[in-house]
């Protein structure tokens, strides 16, 4: 068939890791549809190939316009001191887009949440635009109520209602909360656009999927990461050669994502927790950018590689997480409970040790924790700081454990147990990607 007479599909990433992999994904998997054409947008510093799918390189707008340096076009390249810079740098972009739009009149377009304003320039141009959501159906439907309590006034709160009451702290709503005209403008753009996709399955928040379709038109097409990586080259690493000789559930994986930044302190003490702990487990430490850079010399315990060396192995940048997760040998995972590594280890079925540190990844905690009963929380209580600090204090094998048991009988919203919550959905096609 002809590209132009296929459904064409036009998507706009939001230039962020958690938001800009899994819209890869998606027009991976919707260019596989045989009456289906995907184009794909992005920037020079944000270079993709993706087969099938037609990928439209534009500039970023100019360093005099933005303040940003050349090349910081991604939110993992800018220090936490340029991140409201970052975000209003993306409205630059207005222009580019309606032009875009107006040469290449797509069938749709699929856009983050995060670029509101192509609400409008869609609808002007008769164009339907479809939102995609980086966040799942549990913390959007925690974003509609607490909006519907706003402003906070008490430093704890709950959401009360079915299926589960939530208990929340105030300081551990997304950032977002603080900038209501911010909030306004989602509302708006959402309200007036054609429907949302979201990254997330029905088998593993059903509840909050069926209550969030009763006032929004939406379809869930995840776990995004499920499709079309198998096979990929650029995913083979020294870590899944060694994961496949340590003993099964034995290791714990220590990731906090691609965004956060720890101090000098925070790291040292996770480095003397895991070494106490006596356990295996492979940690990845991100790299940090200048303004950020916390030598290694000012935090890492002198000789702690050549003492763990067998048991441990510390990964300074990038892994495959998706694969180092589903290693037998991994048992647990401490994560930060951003969205998309949240969803990886709920498919990949593994403990869950959550430690939260901004954006909602302290909503997703709950769904992990008191929904879902798939994690345990690396403290109690909430710490006044968002990104505090604190040890990882030994782990433990999944398969002995009573507490955390997602995949071995967790009990909780969701579960599917004896192979994660995936399970079920896998054999079904999982989202519901095939009705969009």
């Amino acid at each position: 068939m002809d590209s132009s007479d296929k459904l064409h599909l036009l998507f706009f990433p939001l230039m962020s890791p958690g938001h800009f992999i899994p819209m890869v994904d998606m027009a991976r998997l919707f260019s596989s549809f045989p009456n289906v054409h995907c184009s794909f947008i992005t920037t020079p510093a944000n270079p993709i190939t993706i087969s099938a799918v037609n990928v439209i390189t534009i500039p970023f707008p100019d360093p005099s316009i933005t303040g940003l340096a050349v090349g910081q076009e991604n939110l993992s390249t800018v220090p936490t001191s340029g991140f409201t810079t970052f975000t209003t740098a993306l409205f630059h972009f207005r222009d580019p887009i309606t032009t875009l739009l107006h040469d290449l009149r797509p069938d749709a377009l699929i856009s983050d949440s995060l670029f509101p304003w192509t609400a409008a320039v869609a609808r002007d141009l008769h164009i339907p635009r479809i939102i995609f959501h980086g966040a799942g159906a549990f913390p959007l439907y925690v974003s509609s109520k607490v909006l519907s309590q706003f402003p906070i006034q008490t430093p704890s709160f709950s959401i009360a209602g079915q299926p589960h009451e939530i208990h929340l702290h105030k300081d551990g709503l997304p950032e977002l909360f603080s900038n209501f005209d911010m909030l306004r403008q989602l509302g708006e753009a959402e309200f007036t656009s054609y429907g949302v996709v979201i990254n997330t399955f029905y088998e593993m928040e059903p509840s909050y999927v069926d209550y969030y379709k009763t006032n929004t038109k939406a379809w869930c097409v995840g776990p995004l990461s499920e499709f079309g990586r198998e096979g990929r080259v650029e995913e083979d690493h020294e870590v899944l050669s060694w994961l496949d000789n340590q003993p099964e559930g034995s290791v714990i994986y220590v990731c906090f994502g691609s965004l956060c930044h720890f101090t000098a302190a925070e790291l040292r003490e996770i480095a003397v927790g895991l070494e106490k702990s006596g356990e295996r487990f492979v940690w990845v430490v991100r790299k940090e950018f200048e303004e950020d850079e916390v030598k290694e010399e000012e935090w890492l315990p002198e000789g702690f590689e050549k003492r763990v060396e067998g048991r441990g192995m510390m990964i300074r940048g990038w892994v495959p997480q998706v694969k180092v997760l589903r290693r037998a040998a991994v048992g647990w995972f401490v994560t930060h409970c951003g969205w998309n590594s949240l969803q990886e280890g709920v498919v990949a079925g593994v403990g869950l040790v959550t430690w939260p540190l901004f954006h909602e990844q302290f909503v997703n905690q709950e769904l992990a924790v008191e929904v879902m009963g798939v994690g345990v929380r690396m403290w109690d209580g909430f710490l006044t700081e968002k990104r505090g600090g604190g040890g990882c204090d030994g782990g433990g094998d999944r398969r002995s454990s009573e507490e955390g048991n997602g995949r071995w009988g967790g009990g909780g919203e969701g579960e599917e147990e004896g192979e994660g919550v995936w399970g079920e959905g896998e054999e079904s096609g999982g989202g519901e990607w095939e009705y969009f």
